[in-house]
């Protein structure tokens, strides 16, 4: 298993205004965190449908890095013949603010019921967020706090339902 960190090309294509690379690509690559093995993050790519060979597109064509070098070789790709990425279909602007608003939603009422009053800057944060990768960012501080507070299974299922959640949002954005 080799775990993956971005690049500065990557950190370019999550950033741009018009990512030039495939809408499914980039929820892969935002799954992406250098924390992450290729197994997890092939796992959670899989649950909402994303290419199985996304860890390896993405390696080859450069936003991803192995964080160790001498890691196992890339992605756990299968041996099915490479096919390159369909367009994504457009989506409409109702679309993609209903998969934002959907993260955004489950982040303030969660972050509500779990951390109650200690979780009040989380909500100022995440009410000044403005786009997805804003909400994203916030998903792991939001756990750690809920590990510390409720445990390891609580915090477990809340960032399993927020990744869940972004990748969905993400793979809808009209790119």
């Amino acid at each position: 298993m080799a775990v993956y960190k971005k690049t500065e090309k990557g950190m370019d294509e999550l950033l741009a205004a018009r990512p030039q690379i495939d809408a499914r690509l980039v929820s892969v690559l935002i799954l992406v965190d250098g924390q992450r093995d290729s197994a997890e993050v092939n796992r959670l790519a899989k649950e909402v449908s994303l290419p199985a060979d996304a860890l390896d597109i993405l390696f080859r064509g450069g936003f991803i890095d192995k964080k160790f070098k001498g890691a196992a070789e890339p992605a756990d790709a299968k041996t099915e013949p490479r096919r390159p990425p369909m367009a994504s279909k457009p989506a409409d602007a109702s679309t993609r603010l209903k998969g934002f608003n959907s993260l955004y939603s489950f982040l303030v009422e969660e972050t509500k019921a779990l951390l109650g009053l200690r979780g009040f800057i989380f909500q100022l944060r995440i009410e000044r967020a403005t786009t997805l990768l804003e909400l994203k960012a916030l998903i792991e501080p939001i756990g750690q706090a809920v590990s510390k507070k409720h445990g390891f299974e609580i915090a477990k299922n809340f960032m399993h339902e927020s990744e869940r959640l972004a990748v969905s949002a993400i793979a809808e954005r009209d790119l």
